[in-house]
């Protein structure tokens, strides 16, 4: 059977060495990908690379392939890896001993599918958003020695049920957290303007609650019922979800969950029913403190912030942890607006904080605003993929500042509330606790907390909070 290899690259290599920020979780597109095709094909065997978790390097890498000689490699890449892809195609290119065809996918491409044609050097094809039929095809089309286009939109998948579940042995999966990564649904029907996520895919799905049940006990004896569902808004379906905890209960499954949801799609029923489920931890997408901000601005929905606090106390009354993303110096917001945040964050009842500044990322209405205020531009994005503006994303990638704030009071107030929240004892208690269950986790966050005394920042993000 022909080979096709599947890459999940780092950020960026030094050295030929992979460098990354957070290598915890799965490739789990990837891994969709190629149990899709071991599953679907007698003609082709998939394999995946995770290279910064393998912490592989170039020559590593290079000898892998030139063993195996495969058919096709599939490199996927959201904008923060583009350096990493560039490398890599470019590595392949010049040095491995065997001709193939490299394919690129992944968050960038799906927003920015010119990409392909600008880089048509080093990539043979391009294909956007959910890739799973549209690969396959192309292929099977490759070794019948058919045309294919040099880039395609994906066929997405309306049955979900239909794709097999993601292999875990295509992974040395001991290498990431024992926290099982899942997914109940694909896309989002929303257009948060920082957001690139509706260039995948806009349309809701949703697998059966049976096929979700199905994995869940296939994946149990590994993560022993601890599972992070990846869903952007879990909860979009009342419903579904609803009946998912019925049928945990029902078969007395003993699980622990974390999702992602937003304020306005859950209520004190469906949280009382999840917590007796096992969800032990909700991240909310809030963004801002200011009510006229979410809603003219980031278009997070109506929502109100006493609608914001009622869901914390019921989170608090029934003991599940609570999460929150903010960002701060969103487009239009001064001092003002960024002290409602600052009073917000302090004000709820937080076990975890997320908080951002407005990144420009392809296929976002921020990226089209940072575009024309002259911030980024498609060849500032190719510099960036080529190393051009200095290796790596941290500090490099460039971030949106509101006109109505001074970078250096924006970062100042950022290092402030990251240190005022996390640097604390009952927070410090909290995640010490947890983390004597692993020894990764303790790691983890023992290098976050010396990033957050010294930079004001946790270690997993994209700044240099040193302007």
């Amino acid at each position: 059977m022909k080979k096709i290899i599947f890459l999940n690259p780092p950020l960026y290599f030094i050295a030929g060495r992979p460098y990354a920020l957070d290598v915890s979780v799965p490739p789990l597109g990837l891994l969709y990908l190629a149990s899709y095709l071991n599953q679907k094909s007698k003609e082709f065997k998939a394999l995946v690379f995770d290279i910064p978790a393998e912490n592989l390097t170039l020559k590593e890498i290079g000898q892998r392939l030139n063993r195996l000689k495969p058919f096709a490699i599939g490199i996927t890449a959201m904008t923060a890896q583009l350096q990493g892809a560039v490398d890599l195609a470019q590595f392949i290119k010049n040095s491995c001993r065997f001709k193939t065809k490299i394919f690129l996918g992944g968050p960038h491409l799906s927003a920015d599918p010119d990409f392909i044609y600008r880089f048509g050097k080093l990539f043979d094809y391009g294909i956007s958003g959910e890739a799973e039929k549209t690969f396959f095809d192309s292929i099977h089309k490759l070794k019948q020695k058919k045309t294919i286009p040099k880039i395609q939109k994906a066929q997405i998948v309306e049955n979900l049920d239909y794709l097999p579940f993601p292999d875990k042995k295509l992974i040395k999966r001991k290498l990431y957290n024992r926290c099982e990564s899942l997914l109940f649904s694909r896309g989002c029907p929303y257009q948060c303007y920082y957001c690139s996520r509706p260039a995948i895919s806009k349309k809701i799905r949703y697998r059966s609650v049976d096929n979700l049940i199905k994995e869940i006990k296939a994946v149990y004896p590994f993560c022993q019922g601890k599972i992070d569902f990846q869903d952007d808004t879990f909860t979009l379906n009342k419903e579904i979800v609803w009946q998912f905890c019925q049928v945990v209960k029902k078969e007395s499954l003993k699980l622990d969950w974390h999702c992602n949801t937003r304020v306005d799609l859950v209520d004190q029923k469906l949280l009382q029913e999840m917590k007796e489920a096992g969800c032990s931890l909700i991240h909310f997408g809030i963004e801002a403190g200011s009510e006229k901000i979410r809603k003219t601005v980031v278009k997070k929905g109506n929502f109100s912030n006493k609608q914001i606090y009622q869901v914390f106390r019921w989170c608090q009354q029934l003991k599940i942890k609570t999460g929150a993303y903010f960002i701060l110096g969103h487009p239009q917001e001064g001092k003002k607006e960024i002290a409602q945040t600052k009073k917000m964050i302090f004000n709820l009842p937080l076990n975890l904080l997320g908080l951002s500044l407005p990144t420009p990322f392809p296929g976002s209405p921020l990226y089209q605003l940072a575009q024309k205020q002259g911030i980024i531009n498609q060849k500032l994005i190719d510099n960036f993929a080529q190393g051009k503006l200095g290796k790596g994303y941290r500090g490099v990638y460039p971030v949106y500042i509101s006109p109505k704030l001074n970078k250096n009071y924006l970062y100042e107030e950022m290092k402030t509330i990251n240190r005022k929240f996390y640097l604390n004892f009952q927070t410090f208690y909290c995640r010490f606790k947890e983390d004597l269950t692993s020894w990764k986790q303790f790691k983890r966050d023992i290098k976050d907390l010396f990033f957050l005394i010294f930079k004001g920042v946790s270690s997993r993000k994209p700044y240099f909070l040193n302007p």
